[in-house]
């Protein structure tokens, strides 16, 4: 296979999961370098959905190309949707996409979407940036 579309994906024997109590930036759920993170909601199915969504994302960017660093500036840059229009259009694509999934897995498990997303969306996340930044920089910001 070739080094390009292996480059598309995640190498599943290196990946892992983990609950948090601290996180990058205010979101409690995040991605980088073959780690799917939950923040510690204290709901173990909470961060279940929290982590499948970040799954299917993280998953579906890596796919098309999109760098995690051009990810984390959406997030985090005002300015960054408009400077990479194409990108960011794709990651919203794939976030409904991982909400729509997330929110079965909620559902599946008989609580209320309305209830999950209040806690999601109130929870106070505590914030302490990565001791390294991810292994992707700006110059790598092309959809390959």
């Amino acid at each position: 296979m070739k080094a390009k579309l292996l480059a598309k994906l995640i190498d599943y024997s290196k990946l892992k999961f983990r609950v948090k109590k601290s996180m990058r930036y205010d979101d409690v759920g995040d991605y980088f370098d073959n780690t799917i993170i939950s923040y510690d909601m204290k709901n173990p199915i909470y961060n279940n959905g929290i982590m499948l969504h970040e799954f299917i994302e993280y998953n579906l960017i890596k796919s098309a190309g999109i760098p995690v660093s051009m990810i984390d500036a959406f997030d985090t840059d005002d300015d960054a949707p408009e400077k990479y229009p194409e990108q960011y259009k794709l990651y919203c694509k794939y976030h409904r996409m991982a909400n729509n999934v997330e929110r079965n897995f909620i559902e599946n498990m008989r609580l209320s979407w309305k209830e999950y997303q209040k806690a999601v969306y109130s929870v106070e996340v505590k914030v302490k940036p990565a001791k390294k930044a991810p292994k992707e920089t700006k110059k790598n910001w092309k959809v390959r």
